[in-house]
């Protein structure tokens, strides 16, 4: 039998505009969960608390329709959305933590997950055993980095990592649904023919995954001509039957083995010149580089203060979006100097509850020298 999961990941920054999302919603997160809640077909969901705090704003009934549905797996993540490898332990935790509690108080006893889908699938060797000392079962990186070290990607066993299970994302058939899909069936034909082709008579799974946002918001009536159709398919297929994430580790073997760094943007091109995160932690790009030490600056100061207030912006400011923005091919000034703002909030919160000017002056004289602020062009960033 062939096996395929399929992980829909659902995502807003938290200075997203508020009136983007209500239309996000009635394209997308609405119809979608409507969708699942009258499916049979099993399948994964991560949607962060982030974006879930501002569905419940709206009063979306998106978030009833998930907390029913059936046979939805959800998975765990960072409430605001960081890139876990490149922020202190401490702040995983801290992360899960709140998506946890927050996620649990919106969906109730359905939200149970046994796996973590880090942010933009950024993993590094030493997240596994963060996550099993937290009790998580499993996570998930794309399988680009994996192939690219010379190994064949499995399909008959899992890779693991300090007890943990890490699940490779199918990078060709994931893109080939987000960018190319136009008819759920005949992708669903298509994708157990290549399993058939790869494994033959074998047991086998792949995994694929993508951005929740792909169906009716960037590819508007997809719920309707793919996603639906393709969840059928499967259901009549005598040859494949889809499952969730945390299904297949009761079906195929688990086996330690290294996994290295990257994330479901990482190229092999990325990964010969050494940078596993481009998209957010480019040592050649000036504004990701003093952009993090500012966050990192900001967040060490915050740590000693004792202030929900503050405690909740530093949260939220190690959002990944800034980073992404910055980066060659899709500079948005705006979208950067959002991030710029909440972490100068946050400076401002802790020179309220402390009155250290000196601190405040620092901060804000380093900010003003980043090259967003001063206006030098974005592609010498």
């Amino acid at each position: 039998m062939k096996y395929v999961s399929l992980l829909l990941h659902m995502y807003q920054p938290p200075t997203q505009d508020i009136s983007l999302v209500a239309k996000i919603d009635a394209e997308c997160y609405s119809p979608l969960a409507g969708l699942l809640s009258r499916s049979e077909a099993r399948v994964a969901v991560n949607i962060n608390y982030s974006l879930t705090e501002q569905l419940e704003r709206l009063g979306s009934e998106s978030l009833e329709h998930l907390a029913n549905a059936p046979n939805l797996e959800f998975t765990d993540s960072g409430a605001y959305h960081p890139i876990f490898p490149l922020i202190s332990e401490d702040d995983v935790r801290r992360q899960l933590k709140i998506n946890s509690d927050g996620n649990r108080r919106l969906f109730g006893k359905n939200y149970d997950p046994s796996g973590v889908f880090p942010p933009e699938m950024a993993y590094s060797p030493v997240l596994p055993s963060i996550f099993s000392s937290m009790g998580y079962t499993w996570t998930v990186t794309d399988d680009i980095p994996f192939a690219w070290t010379g190994r064949n990607v499995p399909f008959n066993t899992i890779p693991e990592v300090d007890g943990v299970a890490v699940l490779l994302r199918s990078n060709f058939w994931s893109n080939r649904i987000s960018f190319h899909g136009e008819n759920g069936f005949e992708m669903a034909e298509e994708i157990i023919a290549g399993m058939l082709s790869w494994t033959g008579s074998e047991d086998a799974y792949i995994l694929i995954a993508m951005d929740g946002e792909t169906y009716g918001h960037h590819r508007k009536g997809t719920i309707e001509t793919f996603l639906t159709p393709f969840l059928k398919a499967f259901q009549s297929s005598k040859d494949a039957v889809m499952v969730t994430p945390g299904n297949l580790l009761e079906i195929f073997p688990s086996v330690r083995a290294s996994v290295p760094s990257g994330s479901w943007s990482t190229t092999p091109g990325d990964l010969d010149a050494g940078k596993p995160w481009p998209l957010w932690d480019d040592p050649d790009n000036r504004i990701h580089v003093h952009m993090r030490k500012l966050l990192r600056d900001v967040r060490d100061i915050a740590r000693l203060c004792d202030s929900d207030r503050v405690a909740s912006l530093a949260d939220k400011m190690l959002y990944s979006c800034p980073f992404w923005w910055a980066s060659e091919g899709r500079f948005d000034a705006v979208q950067v100097r959002r991030g710029l703002l909440i972490i100068l909030e946050t400076a401002q919160a802790i020179y309220t509850e402390t009155g250290d000017r000196s601190m405040m002056d620092r901060i804000m004289t380093y900010a003003c020298s980043i090259p967003v602020i001063t206006g030098e062009d974005a592609f010498n960033a």
